[in-house]
């Protein structure tokens, strides 16, 4: 993947967007959109991807994303200022990621590791999402500030939703910094709002209902 389109950069800020959305609903609910959380999970464990939009397995795989960053963009009355929270933290994460090869390489090779463990053992989704969490912990968290959730305690302190809230957030990350490879700037989220839009309902509008 060389060259980008602005539909490539598009979908992975989409990637971003569906990340902060799973971890705000995963934290308010204790529940998140199944295929939208699976296809953000699954995007970690491509490594050699086709394209930008096969990262998620298809448009379809970031429709939840493309659809909450249409909203934001959309309908400042109705815009959720802790979904936005969440997507500024993880392009600032995704930043700090990419400054740190060392860190780059060790989430990299975590992830492959997983991945082969995957493949030897069946894995639940729980215990894929606890590694996962296991990592976003020991390679993520130590780069800056915490992205501090807020949402129902009792959904917080359930270990299988705060392993997915994590999950979610990695996901953002990766998407994040997909983004800036795409050649993602953050100027563009304010002088090209409409185009990034427009973008995004047609890519939304070319799925069956």
């Amino acid at each position: 993947m060389s060259r980008y389109s602005d539909a490539d950069r598009v979908v992975a800020l989409g990637g971003v967007f569906q990340g902060a959305r799973l971890a705000r609903d995963v934290a308010r609910n204790g529940v998140c959109d199944a295929a939208a959380f699976d296809a953000s999970r699954q995007s970690l464990f491509d490594f050699e991807p086709d394209s930008v939009a096969s990262i998620f397995g298809g448009v379809a795989g970031i429709a939840h994303g493309l659809r909450t960053l249409t909203q934001q963009i959309e309908r400042p009355s109705q815009r959720d200022l802790e979904v936005a929270r969440y997507v500024i933290a993880l392009i600032h994460l995704g930043d700090l990621l990419m400054r740190d090869a060392e860190a780059m390489q060790g989430l990299h090779d975590d992830l492959i590791a997983l991945a082969r463990r995957q493949q030897h053992f069946e894995l639940g989704d729980t215990t894929s999402n606890e590694q996962l969490a296991e990592i976003y912990q020991q390679r993520i968290s130590v780069l800056g500030p915490r992205i501090m959730i807020g949402g129902e305690p009792l959904h917080l302190q359930n270990p299988d939703n705060a392993a997915r809230i994590r999950v979610a957030l990695l996901a953002g990350i990766r998407a994040a910094v997909l983004w800036r490879q795409a050649g993602g700037k953050k100027w563009q989220l304010l002088l090209r709002r409409r185009a990034i839009s427009r973008s995004s309902r047609e890519l939304v509008d070319t799925l069956p209902p």
